[in-house]
């Protein structure tokens, strides 16, 4: 699992450590030898160099000492912790060994248990550093197989929603088409009896054209009604279930939880409150996601004097005055332009953000903010 690089001019010494030491009970399970300093550079810079974990090297080497070595290292960017092992207690070798960040500076004889002991801190550290990274790489796959749902569920959201759409749509095209055929079929067979009738039977024929002209006059009215309902595609679903359903939606996509306390008894607003509280909604959480790092939710409601408000409490990063964006300026602004109002705010206790949202349930004659 991990690897060490002995270098000593005094090959006994290597020869011996190398066969006599447990390595394994330290998960080392590769031992190299090297008798000089240059020959620790050479295999250092063989494609087994970049693999090693702990390098224990003698200061005094003919040629490159100890220390020459390790700035060797440190020149290469080698990833290795550094032992220095040396029968000379000299300060200045202790300090230039600080400065180079060796691991670890041990005194000749180095006996079996200081060694352990430096064994055992180096890998425990190089074994948390590879958990640590490990456990990175398995959040950011977590992450990107997170995002690459929620793509994938918003694109199909998006392609039901066309859909849905266009079969809207296209059933309307076909009412009108019905309709205005048989209207204008019908007042053209009553237009020709009329016709027919004016000279021979003026009365028959005035109310064959009195028919004619009532079947235009509701033919336009159903016009009318079809091409208003393409123009708003108004929304049969209630607030109540579209809000639960993007919660749990939500939650199985960004990994999050979302809490609510929605009565059964829940109003029905308007289609243009509905969308308004849905977005302000939906803005709240992934604003909360995005910028706040919030994990959880807590979604309220509460129905007054004909108003509907509903609060969005997340535990992220406090909101601040000076993060309010587009996004929720155009949601203030629309909240005010029903007769509602909006206000976020940053909570301490527990500490968070929450988001409120209020509104008439249903349009009213000269409907102001309501105070909160």
């Amino acid at each position: 699992m991990f690897s060490v690089l002995i270098v000593d001019d005094h090959r006994h010494l290597v020869e011996s450590l190398t066969a006599t030491f447990p390595w394994h009970f330290y998960d080392i399970t590769a031992v190299y030898p090297a008798f000089s300093g240059k020959e620790a550079i050479r295999f250092l810079d063989s494609e087994r160099g970049a693999e090693i974990d702990i390098v224990l090297t003698d200061i005094r080497m003919p040629e490159i000492s100890g220390l020459e070595l390790i700035e060797a290292i440190r020149a290469r960017g080698l990833n290795a912790d550094c032992v220095l092992i040396s029968g000379y207690a000299d300060f200045q070798y202790a300090r230039k060994a600080i400065e180079l960040q060796t691991a670890h500076y041990l005194m000749k004889p180095v006996r079996d248990e200081e060694l352990s002991d430096v064994l055992r801190a180096i890998v425990g550290r190089r074994k948390a550093a590879r958990n640590e990274i490990l456990e990175r790489e398995r959040a950011k796959a977590a992450l990107h197989g997170q995002l690459e749902q929620l793509k994938s569920d918003l694109l199909m959201a998006q392609s039901l929603t066309e859909i849905s759409i266009l079969k809207e749509r296209n059933r309307i095209a076909e009412d009108l088409h019905d309709l205005v055929g048989h209207t204008l079929t019908t007042t053209l067979v009553q237009i020709e009896s009329a016709k027919r009738l004016l000279a021979k039977k003026p009365e028959e024929g005035m109310h064959r054209l009195d028919i004619s002209q009532e079947l235009v006059r509701k033919s336009l009215e159903d016009i009318r009604e079809a091409v208003r309902k393409m123009r708003h595609m108004e929304v049969d679903t209630d607030l109540r279930s579209i809000l639960l359903h993007f919660a749990r939606e939500t939650e199985r996509a960004a990994g999050v939880r979302i809490e609510h306390r929605l009565p059964d008894s829940m109003p029905n607003p308007d289609p243009v409150r509905k969308r308004l509280i849905f977005h302000a909604f939906q803005e709240g959480v992934t604003n909360g996601i995005r910028h706040g790092g919030a994990g959880f939710f807590r979604l309220d409601t509460e129905e007054s004097d004909g108003c509907l408000a509903i609060t969005l409490w997340n535990d992220g990063a406090p909101y601040s005055e000076t993060e309010s964006g587009f996004g929720l300026r155009t949601m203030k602004e629309r909240a005010e332009g029903v007769g509602g109002g909006m206000r976020i705010e940053g909570t301490a206790d527990p500490a968070g953000t929450r988001l409120t949202i209020w509104c008439p349930v249903n349009d009213r004659d000269g409907a102001k903010e309501t105070e909160r």
